[in-house]
């Protein structure tokens, strides 16, 4: 009985990790489409300089967090 209590137990620490780690994925996902959306819009339109930095400075915000994301997935 107490062999099953702590599988069961096991196994619920388990979930919890799966769980958060589709979060993390999750998140990183959504990041990547903003991402793709930023690319296709500058490659869209003629873009002043101030709007190209602008826009560099969201994509490196996102791949960043991205980075930071990853790093906490895979310690």
């Amino acid at each position: 009985m107490k062999d099953n209590s702590k599988e069961i137990e096991r196994l619920k620490e388990q979930l919890e990790q799966v769980k958060q780690q589709d979060r993390i994925l999750e998140e990183i996902e959504k990041r990547l489409y903003k991402m793709k959306e930023i690319a296709e819009y500058a490659s869209k339109y003629r873009l002043s300089g101030e709007e190209v930095g602008e826009l560099d400075k969201q994509i490196e915000g996102h791949r960043v967090a991205i980075a930071s994301l990853q790093n906490y997935l895979y310690s």
